[in-house]
């Protein structure tokens, strides 16, 4: 029985880790790689900052359109982890998590 249960907590565990990485839950929607950044504005908010690709902080309200490079970045709060997702030419290329905010 023991052989079983360690098995599908195994199962269990594999899935949840591959689904966090594919995606990022805002509220009771999921983003995936490949949104474009109207639908991530719609189902996430507006970022807490965005950066271009060289650093540079950009000023003003994220905006949907644009073909730019550039992260935004999710901070929602000292209890979750950062969230820095990657645009390309308006759509999303990658997520990836930093240490807890603020």
């Amino acid at each position: 029985m023991r052989t079983w249960t360690g098995l599908a907590a195994a199962v269990v565990l594999v899935a949840w880790s591959g689904a966090a990485e594919a995606g990022l839950t805002c509220g009771r929607s999921v983003v995936l790689p490949g949104a474009s950044k109207g639908e991530v504005l719609a189902r996430c908010g507006p970022p807490t900052s965005r950066r271009a690709m060289d650093g540079k902080v950009l000023q003003g309200r994220a905006s949907a359109r644009g073909g730019g490079r550039e992260i935004w970045v999710y901070d929602l709060g000292s209890r979750q982890l950062v969230r820095f997702l990657t645009f390309d030419k308006g759509r999303l290329r990658g997520i990836d998590f930093g240490g807890y905010g603020r």
